[in-house]
């Protein structure tokens, strides 16, 4: 059932996402040098997801 529940998980994901949308925004907006400090990726750099790619197909530890 379509209930309180999901429309307000649907809410702090909407939420989540605008405030993440921000956050690039911004540091996308600084100077480069900034950018660099902090280690924000470049324009040109895919962003990172937390996971590299052999860990995204490494074996589970049992």
């Amino acid at each position: 059932m379509f209930g309180f529940t999901e429309i307000a998980r649907y809410a702090r994901q909407w939420r989540a996402s605008r405030k993440r949308a921000a956050m690039v925004s911004m540091f996308d907006s600084l100077p480069l040098e900034l950018q660099k400090d902090i280690g924000w990726p470049a324009a040109g750099e895919p962003a990172s997801t937390g996971r590299t790619q052999g860990a995204a197909h490494a074996h589970p530890m049992l």
